[in-house]
């Protein structure tokens, strides 16, 4: 299975990262820009119907609005400690997960955020197994 992501509001350290980096099972695409009310629009019929999972940042704002326009989303993952730009009562009621990062020390290098919502992110799509040591 390959899992879809739209990665919002990166930075090209972040996009390296993924160049560098091969991620089996994923297709990713990237936009410079959050995702919110207005930019969801500008998606294309296949990404709202296809994508599995959003990589977002601070500046997205995912609405209830926002959130129902993507028809097989099943996980958020958001670079920040704060989820409040995120409709949780929608993400419950459609059972997508939401990921956040907790606490990160001041020197934590970027990769090492996007390593573990990479591989949290599989498990939650379904791209890899899953097991409990």
């Amino acid at each position: 299975m390959v899992c879809k992501m739209l990665f919002f509001d990166y930075r090209d350290g972040e996009k390296l990262f993924f160049e560098k980096n091969q991620l089996d099972n994923y297709e990713i695409k990237f936009f410079k820009h959050g995702l919110n009310k207005k930019t969801v629009r500008e998606l294309s019929e296949e990404d709202l119907e296809q994508t599995n999972a959003l990589n977002i940042y601070i500046p997205s704002i995912l609405s209830e609005d926002v959130i129902k326009q993507f028809k097989n989303l099943r996980v958020i993952a958001t670079r920040s400690e704060d989820v409040k730009h995120i409709n949780l009562k929608t993400c419950l009621e459609r059972n997508i997960a939401v990921v956040n990062v907790e606490m990160l020390p001041k020197d934590c290098e970027y990769r090492i955020v996007q390593k573990s919502i990479e591989e949290i992110t599989s498990v939650l799509c379904g791209c890899k197994e899953f097991r409990i040591v």
